[in-house]
């Protein structure tokens, strides 16, 4: 493999020894995985073979070291112990699902990986490689379109799967695991994709372990390997080459026209023994199970041609190789944050659903404003008018912050695979979504403070425009930041929707709007109240537009005044923006006080969606 030395060393063997997994069940526990031992070497491709259930999923997590083993396993490369921590620096894990960003082309998804994995390494080699992984995987044809989002289409699924093999593929890994990477592909598709990987890794020694339920027959030989699972139990591991011979020797030959791996899968699942017709239970209670299978395999074992090849790397890391396209701990977190900040940034620009919709929404909910509280002016009766203005812009417009939802839980997807194949970690996903999101959320929150701030008739001076502008924008970073964390939590859109709606509608009501905050029950007011960070925009934007502010009040038939709310000069038939303010009991705060208080509850909210983040990780 060429570059910066994090190929597989000529010989390079991967081996596990007694691998086993159980689960607690009602009754004890439940073994998964049962004593599996295997050995892998540069170049091969492992296929693992079963019915649903046979455990090859949990088998390849726990290969990977996403599920830990049951103690007493081994797993070593080059005679070197692995961990987590050092099989993530030489493996990339393909899900079975396509987490790609829609709006990217198939270049910048995989440039981006590459980028992320070496962000030293120079413009020139990163267009290398990653035309070189494209030519090996067949995307040339499509290497300009992009992936594909719900209002747009793009590339086919088979080469989806493609484009995510080759995000991963770009990143020389050593050891590459493939979960279902076939799965939802027509036979000719899933060919075209083992074909593909299996190109690419014999040309760069790469070790390739593949779950895959039942391929066709041009898909399993693209395999140079196959294990066969049961109930967590290997019934056999050799040679693709071999299978024919092994159930022949069983007395169970492969029929001249049947798929080895159909023929397999006949004897493996064991599902459907109790159904079906009277001759098929006959044929099923007679014929031989899959225990026979497994107990002829661990007889036939030591005659099944197996090669091992010592290794002839220097270990499982090569310093060199790692110091190559890569920064110090800071500068790496620097260049990590700069780089996902321009890929969203450029996700954001090309995503409708991300700002476009949600700056339509903003625009039409400013033009609403200036069409119904038109030109309020300056009488007392329309007081509380201006104040259900400010209530109703932190309200609605935080409310108005579920629309994030979705970006976020397919930017959240991406992340969640890059960052368990050591692309990057958690903190510069966080500052990157961060930092974006602040001239993104600002450019809404000044369109719709534009159309709707002087048809309103607000404190018409530029230092009060600009505080409205500030403080709103605050409280919009601050939903913003309050949905993430709960679409970090509960990554399900209705759900997540459901759970930021209800908290947007808790916090108006603590707030101190619909109910004074002296009249709240002692427990709301000295709780959440004082965490509401609507009830501080509220205050903030309220005492931004009344303070200096007088508003004439209404006068009565035999001529006295009557104010709307208590004036401190009542001879002038007038009361001031600070009366209204001191009666709401809300006239002494600071502006930089609860302007802080703001900025503490975003940078508190940040700091819970790292920590959910990371903790929906593990």
């Amino acid at each position: 493999m060429q570059s910066n030395g994090a190929s597989s060393p000529v010989g390079s063997l991967l081996s596990y020894e007694h691998l086993g997994y159980s689960v607690s069940a009602k009754q004890g526990s439940k073994l998964l995985i049962d004593d599996i031992s295997v050995e892998v070497r540069a170049g091969e491709l492992l296929a693992i073979m079963g019915p649903s259930g046979a455990g090859k999923s949990t088998l390849l997590d726990v290969m990977a070291f996403r599920k830990e083993a049951m103690p007493g396993a081994r797993a070593s490369l080059n005679g070197r112990a692995l961990d987590l921590r050092s099989i993530a620096k030489v493996s990339c894990f393909v899900e079975q699902e396509d987490a790609l960003l829609g709006v990217l082309t198939v270049r910048e998804s995989i440039t981006y990986a590459l980028r992320l994995h070496l962000p030293l390494m120079p413009r020139k080699q990163v267009n290398e490689r990653v035309n070189r992984v494209i030519a090996a995987l067949g995307l040339q044809s499509c290497s300009e379109q992009r992936i594909g989002t719900p209002i747009s289409r793009g590339i086919s699924g088979g080469q989806k799967r493609r484009v995510t093999a080759a995000c991963a593929m770009v990143t020389f890994p050593r050891i590459l695991f493939l979960d279902e990477v076939t799965s939802g592909l027509d036979s000719t598709a899933a060919r075209e994709v083992m074909s593909s990987i299996r190109a690419l890794a014999l040309a760069e020694g790469m070790i390739v372990i593949a779950s895959i339920h039942q391929p066709s027959l041009d898909t399993l030989t693209q395999f140079t390997k196959v294990m066969l699972l049961s109930h967590g139990r290997v019934c056999y591991h050799g040679g693709v080459n071999e299978l024919d011979q092994f159930f022949e020797a069983w007395g169970q030959p492969v029929g001249r026209f049947t798929n080895p791996a159909d023929h397999a899968m006949n004897f493996l699942n064991t599902d459907f023994n109790g159904s079906g017709s009277q001759t098929e239970k006959l044929q099923l209670v007679d014929g031989p199970t899959v225990d026979d299978l497994r107990e002829f395999y661990l007889s036939y074992r030591p005659l099944v041609s197996r090669t091992i090849v010592t290794g002839s790397g220097d270990g499982v890391l090569d310093p060199e190789a790692l110091k190559a396209g890569k920064a110090g701990s800071l500068g790496t977190l620097a260049l990590h944050t700069l780089i996902l900040a321009e890929r969203s940034v450029k996700n954001y620009t090309r995503n409708l659903l991300a700002y476009g919709v949600r700056t339509g929404m903003y625009a039409g909910m400013g033009l609403m404003l200036a069409t119904i509280w038109i030109h309020l002016g300056r009488s007392d009766s329309i007081i509380n008018d201006r104040l259900s203005v400010h209530f109703y812009s932190v309200a609605f417009l935080a409310f108005m912050s579920v629309a994030g939802i979705p970006e976020f839980l397919e930017e959240r997807a991406v992340y969640y695979r890059e960052s368990k194949n050591g692309l990057y970690t958690t903190l510069p996903f966080v500052l990157a979504n961060t930092l974006v999101n602040i001239p993104f959320l600002f450019f809404c929150t000044l369109f719709f403070t534009v159309i709707c701030y002087w048809a309103i008739g607000l404190n018409p001076g530029a230092g009060a425009f600009f505080r409205f502008l500030g403080f709103l924008f605050l409280a919009i970073f601050a939903a913003e930041s309050q949905v993430v964390i709960v679409a970090a939590l509960l990554p399900i859109f209705v759900a997540a929707l459901a759970i930021s709606a209800f908290l947007n509608g808790f916090w108006m009501s603590v707030g101190g709007y619909f109910i004074k905050a002296r009249s709240l029950p002692r427990f709301w007011f000295y709780s959440f109240h004082f965490m509401d960070y609507q009830k501080y925009a509220f205050e903030l934007l309220t005492n931004s537009d009344l303070r200096g502010v007088t508003f004439t009040c209404s006068t009565i038939v035999n001529g006295s005044c009557a104010c709307a709310y208590p004036s401190s000069t009542p001879s002038t038939c007038m009361v001031s923006g600070d009366d209204v303010l001191r009666y709401l009991e809300i006239g002494d705060i600071s502006y930089g006080k609860w302007a802080g208080i703001m900025v503490s509850i975003i940078a508190i909210y940040r700091i819970v969606l790292y920590l959910s983040l990371r903790l929906r990780s593990k």
